[in-house]
This record gives structure tokens, sequence and C-alpha cells, in this order.
């Protein structure tokens, strides 16, 4: 027997009941008008064209269609600045206010208005608001930056240079403008330098800048107030340091500081020595460490440490396969020496099957001006046991650093010089002949 079906009816007679059911349609309405209005006014606020071009009534439209979108009055406070007037700064300030108040926790808003204060000639309410830029973000450097400059314009120069000193700890690219600007205010008082700038990571960056400035007695005195522990914290900061040195050509402040940092006593070269000379220590293709022997392998000139020695375990080992041309041969090495001194390089050279029109030799060359001071004779073609070879030449006077390389004189009157076969050297060593006494180097950069 099929069952009654039941009809269930439902009276939408009272009007209460009709409008809570179109509610919810009425509330999607009332969002999507506004959000709609927000998106429009950003765009209008985004793409705005140059104040010149109407920009300033379509940056007005933005904030007529999304007044609690940051982004509109930032973009009217903008212009407005452009056209500069007493009243325009003033309608900036007040639009800048209104993009803070909407978005009270982005510190660009606040830096923006800090701008718009101290412009306005208001500088306590900038610096109030450079202050909250700090505060909202502390690490960033453009807020300290600007913190710090704000102060500095007051006259608050200690508490400028607590920010700006900030400022240089957290970024690479805000050391040189810091820098500059002590410079600009402290002269060349180091005194005033070293109170500004107080951490150990600070002031090492500093003598980076000093040494680059060419102040390096002062980037010395400064080194001299970090103790070793605090160097080796700061080893990639230190390794700036050396290699600022040795592009300056300070070299024994260089190696000075380098013997602080380096924990392996058997990598780290001596005044007037030559780093592996006997090659028994193992050499790493292009090793950037400083002083060390730099070597670049490739097909036309392989390079590699072999048993075959003088004495000893080994020997530098080139095997030349170059058919057309061979301009440089990549080995060399920078050597710590005295100024106006003379001194003698000696090794032994061994070769099997060489053959060329112009085989290689020996070369010091000082490492200031390049100029070349002593040069073996070619290496002897064929095969040859192992032969002594001394050169003998003076450092120029202000200079303590000679390379000592290997490359190969150009070939008369041919534009193909091929070479082939192979080179071994070893036991290099360099002594100090004759010349004045090392003078006491107070700017060596690791005595304290």
């Amino acid at each position: 027997m099929p069952r009654a079906k039941s009809v269930i009816t439902i009276n939408f007679k009272p009007p209460a009941s009709r409008w809570l059911l179109l509610l919810p349609a009425l509330l999607a309405l009332v969002f999507a008008w506004f959000a709609g209005r927000w998106y429009v006014g950003n765009v209008v606020a985004e793409y705005a064209p140059p104040p010149d071009q109407g920009g300033v009534e379509m940056a007005e439209v933005a904030v007529r269609w999304a007044p609690d979108d940051p982004l509109t009055h930032w973009r009217l406070a903008s212009y407005q600045e452009k056209n500069f007037s007493v009243e325009n700064l003033a309608a900036a300030v007040q639009q800048y206010q209104l993009a803070v108040k909407a978005s009270p926790y982005d510190y660009r808003y606040w830096m923006e208005l800090g701008k718009a204060f101290e412009a306005a000639g208001d500088r306590d309410s900038s610096e109030k608001a450079a202050r909250r830029a700090v505060e909202l973000a502390p690490n960033y450097s453009h807020p300290l930056w600007q913190y710090g400059n704000v102060l500095l314009r007051q006259g608050k120069i200690p508490e400028a240079f607590t920010q700006l000193a900030k400022a240089v700890d957290n970024d690479g690219l805000m050391r040189a403008p810091v820098f500059e600007l002590a410079s600009q205010i402290f002269g060349n008082d180091l005194d005033q330098f070293l109170k500004a700038f107080s951490t150990p990571s600070v002031r090492i960056y500093l003598a980076v800048y000093l040494i680059n400035s060419n102040r390096f007695d002062q980037a010395a005195q400064v080194l001299h107030t970090i103790s070793a522990a605090e160097r080796k914290t700061n080893a990639k900061a230190v390794d700036d340091i050396i290699g600022s040195l040795i592009e300056k050509k300070q070299f024994h402040s260089a190696l000075a500081l380098l013997g602080e940092i380096e924990p392996d006593p058997s990598q780290l070269p001596q005044p007037g020595k030559i780093w592996n000379g006997d090659f028994e220590q193992v050499i790493q293709p292009l090793d950037a460490k400083p002083f060390h022997w730099l070597i670049n392998s490739r097909p036309s000139a392989q390079i590699s440490v072999d048993t075959v020695a003088h004495s000893g375990k080994g020997s530098l080992k080139i095997v030349f396969a170059a058919p057309n041309k061979l301009e440089r041969i990549p080995i060399s090495q920078t050597i710590v020496v005295e100024p106006d001194t003379q001194y003698k390089v000696q090794f032994y050279q061994r070769t099997d099957k060489l053959v060329s029109a112009s085989n290689p030799v020996i070369s010091v060359a000082d490492s200031v001006s390049n100029e070349v001071l002593a040069v073996s004779a070619p290496a002897a073609s064929g095969s040859n046991d192992w032969e002594l070879v001394t050169l003998e030449f003076k450092t120029k006077p202000n200079s303590d650093g000679v390379s000592i390389g290997l490359f190969r004189n150009a070939c008369d009157k041919q534009v193909i010089c091929p070479i082939f076969g192979t080179v071994w050297y070893d036991d290099f060593d360099l002594q100090r002949v004759g010349g004045p006494s090392p003078a006491n180097r107070n700017s060596s950069a690791g005595k304290k």
C-alpha cells in the first residue's frame, strides 16, 4: 500500500522572515562593492601618471575610492611633496599620517612620514616617526640610516652614530656611506671614530675602510683595539682586511694579520721565504690563500705535483702540449720581502723531451710596479737531469713584495709558437744576501 506523501509548507508572509533570508545576499553585495572600490583605488594609485600629467587628480580619485588603503594616501602625499609649497607639504604630512593610521605597523610609511615632518620643519615629530620606524624594523638598515641622520642634523652625534653603527653591522652596503659621513664630521680624528664605532665587528669594517682610503697607520691602530679572539670570531671580515691590504700592496701587514687567524702553521708563509718551495705539501688548484702557489692547470700546460723529485717526496711537474700558442703559464707566488734589499733565489729544474722555440723561464718581478727584477735562462731543450739555477735581485725601496712565476718569451717572428715536453721544478729557496736591517713595523696589522 503506497505511503501518503507529506507536504511541508513554509509561510513567508511575515516581512521579517523575508529580510532574514535576503540579508546574506545584501552583505555579499556590500562586501563586493567595498572590495571593488578598494581594488580600483589601489590600481589607480599604483598606475597614476606623473604629477605634471594629471597624477595628483588621479591620486585624489584613488583616495576617494579607497580611503582605508595606505597606498592611496602614500601616492597622493608623494605627489603633493613634488609640487613644493608650504601648503602642499602640510597636505602631504596629513596624507602620510592617514597612511600610517591605515597601516600602523608598516615601517615604510613611518619613514615617509618622518621625512615629510622634517621637510615641513617639525623636527621633533620627524625624530619620533623615524624612531618608530626603527622600533618596527630594528634590523633593517634604511630606517637606522634615516634615524641616524635625523639625530645628526639635530646635533645629537653620539646617539646618531649608535644607530648608524647598527646599520653598518646589518648591511654591507651601508659601510661606505656611514664611514664617509663619519669622515666628513670627524676628519682624521681617530679617537672620535673609535668612540662612534665601539663594537669589534664594526671596527673591523672601519679598518677596511681606512685601508682602502690609504690610511694604513690609522687602520693598524683600529686593529690594535680588537683582540685576537674577536678577530677569529669575525674571520670573514678579517679576510676582507687581508684582501684589502694585499690589494694596496701592504704585504707585511697582511701577513702579520694572517698569522693570527691561520689555524694551521704549515699553511702560513714566512717573511722572506717561499712557501712550499719543496712541494712536499698538497697544492690546491686555484688556491685562494694569500702567499700560496697560484696554479691553474689546463690542457696546454698540465700542472701537478709529481713523485719524481730532486729531494724529498715531490716536485712541480708541467706537461706542455701546446700546438699553437701558449702565452701564459699560470704558476706564481707572492713573497713578502724587505724593501731595498739584495736577495738570491735558487731552484732545481729538470726536462724531458722539451721542444720549443721559446722554452719556459723563471722570473722575479716587483709586486707593486710589476717590473721584472731577474729572469733565468730558458730551460734546456731535450732531456736533462736536475740542474741548479740561481737568480739574484734587489727589491725596490718602497716595496715589500715580489712575485715569482713561470712564463715564456715571445718567439722571434713566429705567429705560432708550439711547445711540447715536460719540465720539473723543485727546492725553491730564497735567501737574503744584503741590505738594511728590517725596520720595526709598527703598522703590522696583527700585532697588539
